[in-house]
């Protein structure tokens, strides 16, 4: 799930910048690449949770393993 969350995280920042330079090229196609945009934020979005949700995890499962053991 953490290698998932990178790799989407990733595409979600490159997804943004090039977002960002097609503005800065090509303003005139600026509402066909707001969708681009909207795309790349989700991703980071995802992503971030997708690595945030697999850190809690890892921590439960230790935190289970430590009360299962009785430490």
């Amino acid at each position: 799930m953490k290698v998932g969350g990178i790799v989407i995280l990733i595409f979600g920042i490159l997804n943004f910048l090039i977002a960002i330079i097609g503005i800065i090229k090509e303003p005139q196609y600026a509402s066909q690449i707001g969708s681009q945009f909207s795309i790349g934020i989700m991703f980071i979005v995802l992503g971030t949770f997708m690595i945030s949700r697999a850190n809690k995890k890892k921590l439960e499962n230790k935190e289970k393993d430590k009360w299962i053991k009785g430490e």
